[in-house]
């Protein structure tokens, strides 16, 4: 989602009539702000029943084109089944009898962020972003303060989990130990925010923590996550979604790099220090590691420590 909006910005400069957005619910959060969306249609459940009834809808409101971002052979049979005459998109995963436009991919890694500017280019359109950028409004700023009003800066946050998969997870008692350390040093409190079904996990890395009484474990939607991160002094994540979230919303975020080909997630970003270790299974993308997880485990909280360090000075070197 956040990948998409330089792309969503670009395009909504290039249209004079209206854009409308489909996707979950939760991304309308994400995107608010950007004042991209006429109208956003959310489409959460997989069920046949909800499907049918967005095209039903859909088909009623006689779109000029419809551009497909995700690869999904569903989101392009949607917009087939709706009629509408253009349809742009990669043709992947069996889906290109769907498409009238397809936009050509190369076969080597490419980041996100350029793979759907590729899309405006096959649309004659300029590029105006070339990195995720997000707002907070007043309206979300008031609702998280009226929620949480126990939240002060300064504060560090830690994202510990991985909705791709645990590979992906520096080890909870480095994250223990990081806490502590950054309370010592820096007397600054620490948030660790868990996403969905990741509460057990940030429940360990509290418990293996020393200095309870400067950290908590916050629960939050979408909306409060984003306000949460652009606060915050400085962010700890591992390669995941809330990272980027707060890239782009210019908040110092130092990024574990696991097993992921970090050529995917690359765009020019002032705030984001990532930190690897150049070991001989990396890159590897599997969402479970079968070895020692090597990858991580040799990314000590001692390292995270300078890095993050580096991080608040805002030195320019960006990966370690």
């Amino acid at each position: 989602m956040v990948m998409a909006t330089p792309f969503l910005r670009s395009l909504r400069a290039s249209l004079d009539g209206e854009l409308w957005g489909i996707g979950k619910g939760n991304a309308i959060h994400i995107y608010n702000g950007l004042e991209v969306f006429d109208r956003f249609i959310t489409l959460d459940s997989k069920g046949f029943i909800p499907f049918l009834d967005t095209i039903s809808f859909l088909r009623n409101v006689h779109f000029e084109r419809g551009i497909i971002l995700p690869h999904s052979f569903r989101s392009a049979l949607l917009l087939y089944v709706v009629g509408i005459k253009k349809r742009i998109g990669y043709a992947r995963n069996e889906r290109g009898f769907m498409l009238t436009d397809h936009v050509n991919g190369g076969t080597v890694p490419e980041p996100t962020v350029e793979h759907y500017l590729k899309i405006i280019d096959e649309l004659g359109g300029k590029r105006l972003l070339d990195s995720p950028l997000l707002f907070v409004t007043e309206d979300e700023e008031q609702k998280f303060d009226d929620r949480y009003m126990d939240i002060h800066k300064p504060y560090a946050v830690f994202i510990v989990g991985a909705q791709y998969g645990p590979s992906k997870c520096w080890p909870d008692s480095y994250f223990s130990e990081l806490a502590d350390l950054i309370v010592k040093e820096h007397n600054m409190k620490v948030y660790v925010l868990p996403g969905k079904g990741e509460e057990e996990l940030a429940h360990k890395v509290f418990e293996g923590i020393t200095n309870k009484d400067r950290v908590e474990v916050k629960l939050l939607d979408i909306r409060d996550l984003k306000v949460c991160l652009s606060r915050a002094t400085v962010v700890v994540s591992n390669d995941t979604g809330p990272r980027h979230l707060a890239a782009a919303l210019s908040v110092p975020t130092v990024v574990l790099l696991g097993p992921m080909d970090e050529r995917y997630t690359y765009y020019p970003s002032d705030c984001t220090y990532q930190i690897c270790r150049d070991v001989p299974c990396r890159p590897c993308n599997k969402k479970r590691c079968d070895k020692d997880h090597e990858c991580l485990k040799h990314i000590t909280p001692h390292d995270v420590l300078v890095r993050l360090e580096e991080a608040l000075e805002g030195k320019s070197e960006k990966t370690a």
